[in-house]
C-alpha cells in the first residue's frame, strides 16, 4: 500500500506517521511517500534573488520540516521516500498522488479555534476537493484558553468600540 504524509514540521502532521505505522504493524505492507511542500516567493521577491539562492533556500527549509517525520520512519523501520514541491500546497498534494498512483493520502492536521477557521481554510479539505483518492485526516492538539476565550473577546471589543465611535 503506498500511502502520500504531507509534512510541514508541526506536530499535527507528524500524527499521520502514527496512522502508517499502525497499519504496517497490522501487517499491511506500506511504502510512504513524505512529502513538503515549499509555497512560491513572491515576485518582488524573486526579482531580487537568484533562482538558486531560491531553490537552495527551499530545501533547507524542507529537510528541516521532513527531519523529524524521516527520523521517525527510520527508527520504525519503515520504507519511506522523500518527496519536495513548490507551490500550492493543496494542488501539489493532489498532483502528487495522483503522479505516484498512491492508495491513500494520510494528513494530520492542528485544531484551530471555530472563529479561526475563515481566516485559514483547511488544506486537507481543499485536497479532499481536488482528489478522489481517500483522505484521511487525523486531528491533533488542544485549543488554549488564550485562543477559546481571550481573542475572541478581544476582537468583539474592539469591534463594540468601532462601532460606538460612528
Amino acid at each position: 500500500m503506498k500511502v502520500l504524509v504531507p509534512v510541514d514540521g508541526s506536530p499535527a502532521a507528524l500524527a499521520a506517521l502514527q496512522h502508517v505505522d499502525s497499519l504496517s504493524r497490522s501487517g499491511v505492507p506500506v511504502e510512504a511517500l513524505l512529502l513538503n511542500v515549499q509555497p512560491r516567493f513572491h515576485r518582488h521577491v524573486s526579482q531580487f534573488t537568484s533562482r538558486a539562492a531560491r531553490d537552495a533556500l527551499r530545501a533547507e527549509r524542507s529537510a528541516a520540516a521532513t527531519a523529524s517525520a524521516t527520523e521517525a520512519l527510520s527508527r520504525a523501520r519503515q520504507a519511506f521516500w522523500i518527496i519536495s514541491e513548490k507551490g500550492n500546497v493543496a494542488e501539489r498534494i493532489a498532483a502528487v498522488a495522483e503522479r505516484e498512483r498512491v492508495d491513500e493520502i494520510v494528513i494530520g492536521t492542528g485544531r484551530h479555534p471555530q472563529w479561526l477557521r475563515w481566516l485559514n481554510p483547511s488544506i486537507a479539505q481543499a485536497v479532499v476537493a481536488r482528489t478522489d483518492i481517500p483522505v484521511t485526516v487525523l486531528a491533533r492538539g488542544r485549543i488554549g484558553a488564550l485562543e477559546r476565550y481571550a481573542v475572541p473577546a478581544g476582537v468583539a471589543g474592539i469591534a463594540a468600540l468601532l462601532m460606538a465611535a460612528e
